[in-house]
């Protein structure tokens, strides 16, 4: 009962605080935005926020973040704009996610197995250099670098810009040259084509992460590894890959996993612009899409849902760590 109380105290906290930032910053767009809408135009954004936020228990507000009466297109939908970048953006971190995890344990083993070595030393100097580097340059310097070694379209399959089935804007470097842009297709044809398009998004967003997260895995594993227990795993005969990987590299994922986690929020972050520079149609371009330009207003309700969607993706992500951690450390299951 008490590990049972623990656990909703936590998630209640984390609940809390992802609905009082998301309540901010929906403010704070819809205070600094409306007056560009026509339908809201001279009117006191505070009242219309808080009849915005009260509708939103009598459908009112429902009704404003999905459908668009003011656009051109009367009566349309938002979701089948915003599903599509969500599903575009969600893809893209998860892809993320997996090459860090995965990258950071091979850093962690190899220091591990070879400590102080040359390999260890320019291992912690790529990540040293991959974290120091914000995500929206390293994107155009991958740009940069896949069209010089591999042409105007990218490095083989891998293209430099677009969505399978959509032409990148001429935006961005050597964007607008993608074409024609083959068909996204179905089944097992548009898997690999997502593959494809996902694979230097992915490995750009990641790049920075590994250098950070890489680091921590390898501190917590090197400290594990001093442990008494991991002495008396050796002293019992055991080979070291098997001390490292069977003992002492679990109870360092446990510590990783939390910080990889909690960093969610700044891999989001770095995700939108990625998504922007390689022109992956998911959130970042959404956002920045539906932000004020020369020819029309900003779109409030549509940054109000993608607000609401990227508070409840940092918060789920977040809770998913927790069980996480629960799972591989049973301390954490125990009430403090």
């Amino acid at each position: 009962m008490e590990v049972d109380a623990l656990v909703i105290a936590v998630a209640a906290r984390r609940v809390g605080l992802t609905v009082v930032l998301a309540a901010v910053f929906s403010f704070l767009s819809f205070y600094f935005f409306a007056d560009t809408l026509p339908p809201l135009k001279g009117k006191p954004p505070v009242h219309e926020y808080w009849l915005w936020v009260r509708g939103l228990f009598t459908g009112r507000s429902y009704e404003s973040l999905t459908f668009i009466p003011y656009r051109s297109e009367a009566g349309a939908s938002l979701w089948p704009i915003v599903l599509p970048a969500l599903a575009h953006t969600a893809i893209l971190l998860v892809a993320a996610i997996v090459l860090v995890v995965s990258c950071s344990i091979a850093m962690a083993y190899a220091a591990a197995r070879l400590r102080r070595s040359t390999l260890d030393l320019l291992l912690r100097g790529l990540a040293y250099l991959g974290w120091a580097v914000p995500a929206f340059l390293l994107a155009l310097l991958v740009q940069l670098v896949a069209s010089t070694i591999g042409g105007s379209r990218g490095i083989g399959p891998f293209p430099l810009a677009g969505w399978p089935g959509s032409c990148p804007a001429s935006i961005g470097l050597n964007a607008g040259v993608i074409t024609p842009c083959p068909a996204a297709g179905s089944g097992a044809v548009l898997v690999y084509h997502v593959l494809t398009h996902v694979t230097l998004p992915a490995a750009t967003l990641a790049a920075g992460f590994i250098g950070l997260h890489g680091r921590y895995l390898r501190s917590a594993l090197i400290d594990q590894l001093d442990a008494p227990y991991v002495t008396t795993a050796r002293m019992k005969g055991l080979n070291e890959r098997r001390v490292i990987l069977r003992h002492a590299l679990r109870n360092a994922m446990a510590t990783f996993v939390g910080a990889l986690f909690s960093d969610f929020g700044g891999i989001f972050g770095a995700a939108l612009a990625v998504d922007w520079v390689f022109q992956l149609n998911g959130l970042g371009s959404l956002l920045i899409h539906e932000f004020p330009q020369s020819f029309a207003p900003a779109d409030i309700y549509a940054i109000e849902l993608i607000l609401i969607l990227s508070g409840a993706f940092v918060l789920v992500s977040s809770l998913i760590g927790d069980v996480a951690v629960a799972g591989l450390d049973p301390r954490a299951r125990q009430a403090p």
